[in-house]
C-alpha cells in the first residue's frame, strides 16, 4: 500500500507541468515523495504499530530537504540548523512573490521548487496515512482532486487530456492495490469448482464490466461540459479570475507586463483616464514597480496590508531622500468609465499625498497606492508630488549608494556573458555612475535600436536577452526598460522598471489625456541624494511610442566633465574597501556571490567562514559519513521504538499487556537467533527456552521463572474464562492493572537479561544492529494450505 500511494502522488506531478516553466522543477518534490514512501514500507514491513511512521518520514525528509534545497545551511551539510530555516523563509517569500507576480508558465525558481516539494511532501505523508494507516484510500482522491484544480482556477487553457488521465490512473492503481490486500487478508481463497473455461469467462464478465464502466465515464466527462455550458474547461479559471490570493495582508495582481502587452497589443486609442495639473510638463504616471529579475522577467515584490501601511495621512519619504521634498504640483485625475478597474493608482512619482475615497494602502519602498477592494470605475482622485527632475550636476556628484540596500544590484546566474561584456564597453569611458547611465540610455536612443510591438520572433536556440541587444535590436518599451535596468544593474547601478503610463497628450490648458496606447515601461535608476529618477531607453522617433520623451538631466548638458569636481570614489572605482566599521562587511563579487544570484546571501545561509575559506570541500563527506552512521543505526532505533512503543501496552496488565510482553520476548528470542514455533504452546515454550544453554550453562533460574510467569500470564489470556482477572493471578500479581503491568514488564526485564547472558558475543551484537524480528521473513507463521473442493 506505501508503494501504491507513491504511484498516486507521482502520477499527479504532471498536473502541474503547464503551469511551470523548466524542467527541473519536479525533481525535489519526486525525491521526498520516494524517500517518504519508502520510509513507510520499510518499516511497515515489522508490522509494528504504525505510529511513529510520521515521525521517520520527517527526520528523513529534513535529512533530505536541507542537501537538495538549501545547501550549505545545515550541519555537517544534512542537519538543518537556524541558517536553514532562515533561508527557507526567504526562498517561500521567493516563491510566493513568482506565483503572485508572474502569468502562467511561471519561471521555475528555488522559491518555486521548494513550495511544490513541501505540497507533495505533506500530500505523501496525508496519503500514506489515509490510505495505509486509517486504510480509507478513497479519501486520497480529495487530495488529488485539490491539486487538479490548481490548473483549472489559474489557467485559462485548463488541464490536459494526458495530465488528468495520468492521475487517474494512478488513484485506479491505488484503489486496486487496496481491494487485493483486502482480498489476501481474508485468507487462501477457496476454489469454487468450475473448470477452467468457466473460471475464463467470468474474468472475462468482471473485465468487461469494468471497460463499460470507465467507457461511460470518460464519455460522460466529454460530453457533459457540452451540454452544460457552465462545466466548460476554463469555469474554474473565471471564477478565480480577478480575486485575491494570498494571506496575511499579501497582495495580489495580474503580472503589470502582462497588461501591458494587452494594452500595447491593443492599437486602441480608447482613453483611460484624464487629469489636470499644475506642471507644464507633467511626469509619466506610475502604476507599478518591478524590482527583482529571475532570469526571464522582472517581477513585483509582494505588497503587504496593515496598520502602518494605511493610505491616512502624508506619504513616507521616497527613498534616498533625507528631508522632505516640496509638494508643488497638484494633479486631479479621473479615471475613464470605460477603463478597466485600477488596484494600483497611476500616480507621478514621488507622491506626497493622495486624496481618494476608500480603503487604499501605500507601499513605504515604492510610493505605490494599491487597495485590497474592488474598486469602482471613473472615479476621481487628488495627488499632490514633488518635483524628482535633480539637475545632472546633482545626479553626477552623487556617491555611492549607502542608504539602499543590494537588492537592487541582485541579477541571478544564467545571464549571457556578452551582456556583461556589452555592457562594460559600453560605459568604458564613463567614470561615474551618472556617466554610465547616460552612456546606457544613448546605447539604445543612440539609431541602432527599432521600436515595434510586432518583433520578429526569436530563434529556439537563442537567449532573448544576447539577441535583442545584439542581433536583431527590435522590441518596445518592455524589452528596452527590462534591458537598460539588467545592464545598469551589471555597472553597478541601482535600477528597477517601473510600468505606468506616459504625460499622454495634451487637450487644453493644463489638461492631458492617456489613452491605452500610452502605457508605458521604463527604467528608474537610483542616485544617492535624489533617490529613484527616471531614464527613458525607448526610441521616441516616429518609429517609436511617440509620448516618450526623455528628461532634461539626462541630455548631460548641464555638466560638463571638466567642470566637475573629482567625485567621491564608487564601489566600482575603489580597488580597495576602507577599514571603516560600515565598509568592512562588504565583500567582493566573487567572495559574495551565490550560485543562484543572491537568495543564498539574503537568507544568511553564506558557506564561507569569518577568514573567508570555503568549508563546502569538507562538509559533504562529513555529511555523507553521519548520513552512513545513521543508515547503519536504522534498524537498531528501528528496534528500539517497537520495543518504546510496547511500553504502554506492557504497564496496562491484564489481557493487552500479556500479550504485548509475549511478543516482545518472542522477538527478542528471534533477534538473538533462537528458535520459535507457534505449533507450540506458552508452557512448552517456557520449558523448551529454560533448557537453552550455550557452553554448558543453562538459563539462569531467575530468568527460567520469569519466562514461565509470562508464558503462564499469556495461557490465561488466551483461554481463561474471565482472562482480565485470570491473566494478573496467572502472573503472581494483583487485581490491580498497574501493579500487574509492573510486575509483566520486570519478568520480561529478567527473562531477556537471561537470554542475552546465554547467547554470543556475535548473537549479541547482531540482536542489536540487525534485529531478525524486523524481517517479516523470519517471523514464524503458520503455512496456509488450499481447503479441497466438496464436489
Amino acid at each position: 500500500m506505501p508503494l501504491a500511494a507513491l504511484v498516486s502522488m507521482l502520477a499527479a506531478l504532471p498536473l502541474l507541468n503547464g503551469l511551470i516553466r523548466g524542467g527541473d522543477w519536479w525533481i525535489p518534490a519526486a525525491v521526498l515523495v520516494i524517500a517518504v514512501a519508502a520510509v513507510s514500507a520499510l518499516y511497515r514491513l515489522s508490522g509494528r504499530n504504525s505510529f511513529p511512521v510520521p515521525f521517520l518520514q520527517l527526520i528523513v525528509a529534513a535529512l533530505l530537504f536541507t542537501p537538495i534545497l538549501t545547501p550549505g545551511t545545515g550541519f555537517l551539510g544534512v542537519v538543518p540548523t537556524p541558517d536553514t530555516f532562515h533561508q527557507m523563509w526567504a526562498l517561500f517569500q521567493q516563491g510566493v512573490h513568482s506565483i503572485n507576480t508572474s502569468a502562467p508558465p511561471v519561471p521555475s525558481s528555488n522559491g518555486l521548487r521548494m513550495i511544490i516539494a513541501l505540497t507533495f511532501l505533506v500530500f505523501a505523508m496525508t496519503a500514506d496515512f489515509l490510505a495505509v494507516t486509517a486504510r480509507c484510500p478513497g479519501m486520497v482522491g480529495g487530495l488529488l482532486l485539490a491539486l487538479v484544480l490548481v490548473p483549472l482556477a489559474v489557467d485559462s487553457t485548463g488541464l490536459a487530456w494526458a495530465q488528468a488521465g495520468i492521475c487517474a490512473a494512478g488513484f485506479l492503481v491505488l484503489l486496486a492495490t487496496d481491494m487485493w490486500v483486502r482480498g489476501r487478508e481474508w485468507g487462501v481463497r477457496v476454489p469454487d469448482g468450475h473448470d477452467p473455461a468457466g473460471r475464463f469467462t467470468a474474468r472475462a464478465v468482471q473485465l468487461g464490466t469494468v471497460a463499460a464502466a470507465a467507457a461511460t465515464a470518460i464519455a460522460l466527462a466529454l460530453s457533459l461540459p457540452l451540454l452544460v455550458p457552465s462545466l466548460r474547461t476554463d469555469a474554474f479559471y473565471t471564477m478565480a479570475d480577478g480575486s485575491q490570493f494570498g494571506s496575511s495582508g499579501n497582495v495580489t495582481t495580474t503580472h503589470p507586463l502582462v497588461s501591458l502587452r494587452r494594452d500595447l497589443a491593443s492599437s486602441s486609442d480608447r482613453t483611460v483616464l484624464t487629469y489636470r495639473s499644475d506642471a507644464e510638463d507633467p511626469e509619466y504616471l506610475r502604476t507599478f514597480v518591478l524590482d527583482e529579475f529571475d532570469g526571464e522577467n522582472w517581477t513585483m515584490s509582494p505588497v503587504y496590508t496593515g496598520r502602518d501601511s494605511n493610505l491616512d495621512g502624508p506619504l513616507p519619504l521616497p527613498p534616498g531622500r533625507d528631508e522632505e521634498p516640496d509638494a508643488s504640483v497638484t494633479t486631479r485625475v479621473s479615471l475613464d468609465s470605460d477603463a478597466p478597474r485600477m488596484e494600483f493608482l497611476p500616480l507621478p512619482y514621488p507622491a506626497r499625498s493622495v486624496e481618494v475615497s476608500g480603503d487604499w494602502y501605500v507601499d513605504s519602498d515604492t510610493l505605490m497606492v494599491f487597495t485590497t477592494d474592488t474598486p469602482p470605475t471613473g472615479f476621481n482622485f487628488v495627488v499632490e508630488s514633488a518635483d524628482n527632475r535633480p539637475d545632472a550636476r546633482t545626479l553626477a556628484e552623487a556617491g555611492p549608494p549607502r542608504s539602499l540596500s543590494d537588492n537592487y544590484l541582485v541579477l541571478p546566474g544564467g545571464i549571457d556573458d556578452g551582456v556583461q561584456e556589452l555592457t562594460d564597453s559600453v560605459t568604458a569611458n564613463a567614470d561615474t555612475a551618472y556617466e554610465r547611465a547616460i552612456a546606457l540610455q544613448d546605447f539604445f536612443t543612440g539609431g541602432d535600436f527599432t521600436y515595434d510591438l510586432s518583433p520578429p520572433a526569436i530563434p529556439g536556440d537563442a537567449d532573448p536577452l544576447t539577441y535583442f541587444l545584439t542581433e536583431d535590436r527590435i522590441g518596445y518599451c518592455e524589452q528596452f526598460a527590462g534591458a537598460m535596468a539588467i545592464m545598469a544593474r551589471q555597472a553597478d547601478i541601482p535600477a528597477r522598471v517601473a510600468v505606468g503610463y506616459t504625460a499622454g497628450q495634451q487637450v487644453g490648458d493644463g489638461r492631458w489625456s492617456v489613452s491605452v496606447g500610452d502605457a508605458h515601461a521604463w527604467p528608474e535608476l537610483y542616485f544617492e541624494g535624489s533617490g529613484w529618477v527616471r531614464f527613458e531607453p525607448t526610441p521616441s522617433s516616429a518609429q517609436g511610442q511617440g509620448s516618450a520623451s526623455a528628461p532634461d538631466y539626462t541630455s548631460g548638458s548641464e555638466a560638463a566633465p571638466e567642470s566637475l569636481p573629482d567625485p567621491e570614489p564608487t564601489a566600482r572605482d575603489t580597488p580597495e574597501p576602507t577599514e571603516t566599521a560600515e565598509d568592512e562587511p562588504s565583500a567582493s563579487p566573487e567572495e559574495s556571490e551565490s550560485p543562484e544570484g543572491g537568495p543564498t546571501d539574503a537568507a544568511g545561509g553564506s558557506t564561507t567562514g569569518s577568514d573567508g575559506s570555503d568549508r563546502m570541500p569538507w562538509l559533504p563527506a562529513v555529511g555523507a559519513l553521519l548520513a552512513g552512521l545513521l543508515l547503519l543505526a536504522g534498524p537498531a532505533l528501528a528496534r528500539a521504538l517497537v520495543r518504546w512503543s510496547r511500553g504502554a501496552a506492557q504497564a496496562s496488565g491484564g489481557v493487552v499487556g500479556a500479550h504485548t510482553a509475549w511478543r516482545e520476548l518472542r522477538d527478542t528470542c528471534l533477534d538473538l537467533g533462537v528458535e520459535w514455533s507457534l505449533t507450540e504452546s506458552p508452557r512448552a515454550t517456557a520449558a523448551r527456552l529454560g533448557a537453552l544453554g550455550r557452553d554448558g550453562t543453562v538459563l539462569p533460574s531467575e530468568a527460567h521463572a520469569a519466562v514461565w510467569r509470562l508464558a503462564l500470564a499469556e495461557e490465561t489470556a488466551r483461554y481463561a474464562p474471565a482472562p482480565a482477572e485470570g491473566g494478573t493471578a496467572a502472573a503472581g500479581g494483583t487485581a490491580d492493572s498497574a501493579a500487574n503491568g509492573d510486575r509483566l514488564a520486570a519478568d520480561l526485564a529478567t527473562a531477556r537479561k537471561g537470554l542475552t547472558a546465554t547467547a554470543t558475543g556475535g548473537d549479541r551484537w547482531r540482536a542489536i544492529l540487525l534485529p531478525r524480528s524486523l524481517a517479516p521473513w523470519r517471523r514464524p507463521r503458520v503455512a496456509a494450505e488450499a481447503v479441497p473442493a466438496v464436489s
